[in-house]
This record gives C-alpha cells, sequence and structure tokens, in this order.
C-alpha cells in the first residue's frame, strides 16, 4: 500500500507551544512534559498558549480539555 493510501490516523501531531515538544496524545488536556494545562482551537485542534483569545492559525474559538 502507498503511503497516500494509507489509512489516516486519528491521532494529528500535536505540539506544546511552551516546550515545543511533541504532545503524545492529541487532545491532552496538557503537556507530558512541562505539565501545562493546554487550550485547543476547535476547528483545527492545535494546542495553543492558555492567554490566547481565539486560535493564531485560523481564528477559530478555543476550548479547554
Amino acid at each position: 500500500m502507498k503511503r497516500s493510501e494509507e489509512p489516516k490516523s486519528e491521532e494529528r501531531r500535536c505540539i506544546c507551544p511552551y516546550c515545543e515538544e511533541e504532545i503524545l496524545k492529541a487532545g491532552f488536556p496538557y503537556c507530558q512534559r512541562c505539565r501545562v494545562t493546554l487550550r485547543y482551537c476547535s476547528r483545527c485542534q492545535i494546542a495553543v498558549v492558555r492567554e490566547a483569545t481565539v486560535c493564531p492559525h485560523c481564528g477559530g474559538e478555543l476550548e479547554w480539555r
């Protein structure tokens, strides 16, 4: 099976905005390395800094997890 034909993983690669390490499980409520509670964009599902009011990537609403 070609790489482009492989089923897409449900987990997305997500980077902590504080320590810039990969979050082991996308959507996890905190960074496993630095233990900071994270907020996520409801549209693009990226982790953003707690102080943000809108997603810096797409302008979407932010939610706590």
